[in-house]
Parts: structure tokens; C-alpha cells; sequence
């Protein structure tokens, strides 16, 4: 985390505490995540009170929680969380492809294909990347909706969805099979059929629900 400076301070507290939890893997059986103000406040150069404003909306979020006699902790979710998580951003994405067909052209959509650089041949070498770029094609997904708010809903879970995705694109043949399910996608919204291109996009995120079934206990 970098140093804040005064202007839109409030704004860019809130932003670097949420990419900073984002960016880490909450899932780890050894880690709590505590979040500490007087640490917080070091780190980011700034009083305990943004620190404070950006928590409570955060924990608005869903993103942290505060526990008693504990403090504020990375909120992470049980297996049943999981899955509803991924059963709502499911019907989110379904939803998105009749609002990118609606307000978005082809050279638009084409955009998604720059997070798809990757053959069946080399993918398997360059997992960590593909990762990456996994979530920005879904990331791109809502930004192509033109609804801020599809994004917003997107990003108030990514900690979770990132998680996933990462967790499972290393799993049998999953990133060989996402490379033909974004092509799939891709395709879909192009030829402009709606039905289609929901029942794609919900399919590829409701695949997640049978490996956490599979792979949570609780």
C-alpha cells in the first residue's frame, strides 16, 4: 500500500484498503486478516478517521466484518456463502449479455479478446497470467453492460469470485475448457443473440458451484 495525499482522501483510503484485501488470499486456513487502524494508519500515511469511514463502508459491503472484543476482520464466506455468491453473479452475467448486446457494438465487445491471448498449447505454462486475465474478462463483462451499478456488484464480491477463479483454473483440464467457454462468449454476443449468449455466461459461472461443492466441507 502507498502513502495517501490529502485530495479525495476519503475516496482513496476506501480504494486502497479494498484493493489491498483483494489482492490477498483470505482463504488461507492459517491467516485471520486482522485489520489494525494504527497500522493502517502508518501505512497509508493518514489519521485513524478515514481509516475508520473506509471500514464501515467496507463492512456495508460485506467485505469485512467487525468482531467484538476483536477488532475488524476480512469477511470470509462458508461453503453455502460460496455458492450463493456464484448462483447470483451467475444471473448477473446472464443478465449483462442482453444489456452488452443492447448498449455496446462489436468493436466493444471485440475487446474481451484481449484477455483471451492464450492457445490450449501454451495456457498450461502461464496459469498465473491466465488467472489474471480470467478476471478481467469477467471484469470487462460488467464494464461492457454500461449499468455502473453491475460492476459495483461484481467488484463488492470480486475477493471471493477471485479466489475461486484462481483456486480452480489450476484444477484437471478447467483452463483448457475456459479458453473454448470465452470464445464461446465472445461469439455469442456478437451474433447477437441474447438467449444464447445468457444461457453461455450463466453456464460458464455456475460451473463453479460443482467444484465447491466438491472441494468445501462447510
Amino acid at each position: 500500500m502507498q502513502k495517501i495525499v490529502p485530495a479525495n482522501l476519503k475516496t482513496k483510503v476506501y480504494d486502497s484498503l479494498r484493493k489491498y484485501i483483494i489482492s490477498l488470499n483470505i482463504y488461507l486456513k492459517e491467516a485471520d486478516f486482522h485489520l489494525d487502524e494504527r497500522q493502517l494508519s502508518i501505512k497509508l500515511g493518514v489519521s485513524r478517521t478515514p481509516i475508520r469511514e473506509a471500514v464501515a463502508r467496507l463492512e456495508q459491503e460485506g467485505i469485512v466484518k467487525t468482531i467484538p472484543r476483536r477488532g475488524v476482520f476480512v469477511n470470509r464466506k462458508n461453503k453455502k456463502e460460496l455458492i450463493e455468491i456464484v448462483t447470483v453473479w451467475a444471473g448477473l452475467e446472464g443478465y449483462a449479455a442482453h444489456l452488452i448486446i443492447q448498449n455496446s457494438s462489436d468493436l466493444e465487445i471485440k475487446e474481451l479478446r484481449k484477455f483471451c491471448q492464450y492457445s490450449k498449447d501454451n495456457v498450461l505454462s502461464d496459469l498465473d497470467n491466465y488467472s489474471n486475465d480470467n478476471i478481467r474478462f469477467h471484469q470487462h463483462i460488467m464494464k461492457l453492460t454500461k449499468v455502473n451499478l453491475m460492476s459495483h456488484v461484481l467488484e463488492s464480491q470480486l475477493v471471493h469470485l477471485q479466489f475461486l477463479r484462481k483456486k480452480f483454473i489450476f484444477f484437471k483440464d478447467r483452463a483448457l475448457k475456459s479458453i473454448d467457454e470465452h470464445d464461446e462468449i465472445i461469439v455469442a454476443l456478437l451474433s447477437m443473440n441474447a438467449s444464447r449468449a445468457e444461457k453461455v455466461l450463466k453456464n460458464h459461472a455456475l460451473a463453479l458451484v460443482d467444484r465447491i461443492e466438491e472441494n468445501f466441507k462447510k
